[in-house]
């Protein structure tokens, strides 16, 4: 039928997005001239026995694009069908902890035909502040099959939340849920191997600095240095470990006013008071590759050589510990293996279900990478 402007009915309804209703895939099919199920195949690898040409194909997408036709993933799920799609949260994508952790998880996602939607939990000033609980319902709204918990403990965020709603959950390092799937590293192990490299080097006036030994992660270092130091007779002093959080905040953040990362300086400057020149530290274990190359800025500029007068050995092997000066001996989170085992571990429980119990917990062990610094 003609109308008053001479279009055709379907020139007029069918060459724009309906903003009233959701465009399906039985609309694109009749402008394309094709059944429901091809366009189904075609856009949302649907069924695997039907096959069209690539011009079809290409035509159907036009199509799609032009109608802003988005794919019902809740709908999909409620008839058993996978998105294939993975949400991952994140405090921030460009967080240098964490950086690799995301790559890897997206890498091995894909390797098993997914793709991850990464959301940056923190907010900044365009979006606002503390996004966890939005993102949490935004992966409900799209369907995603799984998600990734790669948030910092420290940052805002309800964990039991996020595992009632979305119940195939694997967290990295442990929420605090009860019966909640985590991937974590043995951080005992991982301070004990380096302790262990600096006593063999001759290093026997040994300290350790952390960021706080009131968290789980900061007591199970301590443990490690302590476990190393006892088995080779030799005491702990005191005045060895320093923890960063009673003077101040003690790790990178992300300023929320300007969206970038910061660093403590004045924390370290009284970790090099605390340990060498009080303590007369020779080596010391560090919380992280970013304390590490700090401290050997820091000493430095006090004239104390890096290893000759304090071996460094950090923690993370981030790609930096290559570029220090000297370049640095870090242990190695093996985050790849973190993000295989995540990924392998939500796999199992999108295909089969909750894991069992004795399967929710994974612990993958750390590795030294020696450099010059130590």
């Amino acid at each position: 039928m003609t109308g008053k402007f001479g279009k055709t009915r379907s020139d007029s309804t069918m060459s724009r997005p309906n903003h009233t209703k959701r465009t399906t895939l039985a609309d694109i099919g009749r402008e394309a001239g094709v059944s429901r199920w091809v366009v189904g195949h075609v856009l949302n690898g649907g069924r695997s026995n039907i096959r069209c040409s690539p011009e079809t194909a290409e035509r159907i997408r036009h199509i799609a694009q032009r109608l802003d036709y988005h794919p019902n993933h809740a709908a999909r799920q409620l008839r058993g069908k996978r998105s294939h799609m993975l949400g991952l949260l994140v405090a921030s994508a460009g967080d240098p902890l964490r950086s690799f952790l995301v790559q890897y998880l997206d890498a091995e996602a894909v390797k098993v035909g997914c793709h991850t939607l990464i959301a940056n939990t923190i907010g900044n000033p365009a979006v606002g502040p503390d996004r966890f609980d939005y993102y949490v319902e935004e992966f409900a709204r799209r369907g995603v099959d799984g998600v990734f918990c790669a948030v910092h403990n420290w940052w805002p965020g309800d964990r039991a939340a996020l595992a009632a709603r979305h119940p195939r959950t694997v967290f990295y390092e442990d929420p605090g849920v009860p019966g909640a799937a985590h991937v974590t590293v043995d951080r005992g192990e991982a301070v004990r191997i380096a302790v262990e490299h600096l006593l063999d080097r001759g290093r026997n006036r040994i300290g350790l600095a952390v960021m706080d030994l009131g968290r789980p992660t900061g007591a199970q270092r301590l443990a490690g240095y302590e476990e190393e130091l006892r088995r080779h007779g030799l005491p702990v002093h005191e005045e060895l470990v320093f923890e960063g959080r009673p003077h101040g905040l003690a790790y990178p953040f992300c300023n929320e006013a300007t969206a970038r990362w910061e660093f403590p300086w004045e924390v370290i400057d009284r970790a090099v008071d605390a340990l060498v020149r009080d303590g007369g530290a020779d080596a010391i274990v560090a919380h992280d590759d970013f304390w590490a190359a700090a401290l050997i800025k820091r000493m430095r500029a006090r004239g104390i050589g890096v290893p000759d007068d304090v071996a460094v050995v950090g923690y993370l092997n981030h790609y930096l510990a290559d570029w220090t000066d000297p370049a640095l001996t870090t242990v190695d989170l093996c985050h790849e293996m973190a993000a295989r085992r995540m990924v392998e571990m939500l796999e199992r429980m999108v295909g089969d279900g909750p894991l069992e119990e004795d399967e929710r917990v994974v612990t993958v062990e750390p590795r030294l990478i020696v450099r010059e610094s130590a």
